[in-house]
């Protein structure tokens, strides 16, 4: 009985946001999830807390802001050469939407600047600082109701950090996100189809 209302809600629930158009004016995303990272200079595996919040501007245009919180990261060598000990990343751009009804697919440019302090063998003593970043991201969105949605978003973010003994250390990135996301429309219940 519980698992035939189970069903029966959630055919209601997917049924319902077909007939909805719920992108446009005045949608504000926003989420929280774990983020995995590979980077492309080191080898390296890093894994962060993230969350953004997207306030959309029209159907194709919107704002973004992303922060990442370093949590720990694994070396894939036998000899660690980089590690961050601490990295908190923030960035905040505009996205591009292609549209169908609920679903959305988004490309998206944000300048940003990661505070990054490295340890291990990279430096004696190294110093906390201010590092410009830029994040290129590629990704998806579904909305489901017009409190949630599902999502998946591909980043690569493009980082150096400067003054090590041995030079610059290049620091790009490569994250996957994706999961639950949250939405609410501030000016409209319903979206015109334009």
């Amino acid at each position: 009985m519980v698992r035939g209302f189970v069903i029966a809600a959630c055919m209601f629930v997917v049924g319902t946001s077909f007939s909805q158009d719920l992108i446009g004016p005045g949608l504000i995303k926003a989420t929280g999830s774990i983020t995995p990272g590979l980077m492309v200079g080191q080898p390296m595996r890093n894994v962060y807390f993230s969350g953004f919040s997207e306030v959309y501007t029209s159907r194709k245009l919107s704002f973004r802001g992303d922060v990442l919180w370093y949590v720990d990261g694994q070396s894939k060598a036998s000899q660690e050469t980089w590690r961050y000990g601490r990295n908190l990343s923030v960035y905040f751009g505009a996205f591009y939407h292609f549209n169908k009804k609920n679903w959305d697919v988004h490309i998206g440019f944000q300048p940003g600047m990661a505070v990054i302090k490295p340890v291990g063998s990279v430096q004696l003593n190294p110093l906390v600082k201010a590092c410009p970043s830029a994040a290129l991201h590629v990704g998806s969105t579904f909305f489901v109701w017009k409190y949630f949605n599902f999502f998946a978003d591909v980043a690569y973010t493009h980082t150096y950090y400067r003054g090590l003994n041995t030079g610059s250390a290049y620091l790009g990135e490569v994250l996957f996100t994706a999961g639950l996301g949250f939405n609410l429309n501030l000016f409209q219940t319903k979206v015109s189809q334009r």
